[in-house]
């Protein structure tokens, strides 16, 4: 599959393909909601904001569908198309509400998604 996450948290991928987001390093003493968005180069939203329960646990597992990543759209003109998203964690019992800073990034980076065209159809899962 081509969908590679660098240390800077940016994903490469093909329109269409799945893959896993991974966010690491949440407390354990928290029960975080945590949210992903994706918005395109015009910050409109791409798709439905997708929200995960951590469970008290140090991770979780964001999983992008192929019919998810089939929206990420790439123009007839262009090699490639480029989208940003960004991880919010919750936790509406304490009150807590962050957007999170992921892999080497600092505050104010853009975490991107290079799409690159599908090359196939393939099975619709």
């Amino acid at each position: 599959m081509a969908f590679i996450v660098d240390e800077k948290a940016n994903i490469t991928m093909i329109q269409g393909d799945s893959g896993e987001l991974i966010v690491d390093g949440l407390s354990t003493e928290n029960n975080y909601t945590v949210y992903f968005a994706v918005q395109d180069k015009n910050r409109n939203p791409v798709g439905e904001e997708l929200s995960v329960s951590s469970n008290y646990a140090s991770n979780v597992v964001f999983y992008l569908t192929g019919d998810y990543t089939d929206l990420f759209t790439v123009s007839k003109n262009e090699n490639c198309e480029v989208y940003y998203y960004g991880i919010k964690i919750c936790d509406t019992l304490q009150n807590l509400e962050g957007t999170l800073i992921l892999g080497e990034s600092e505050i104010g980076d853009l975490n991107t998604i290079t799409v690159y065209p599908k090359k196939v159809e393939g099975a619709k899962l």
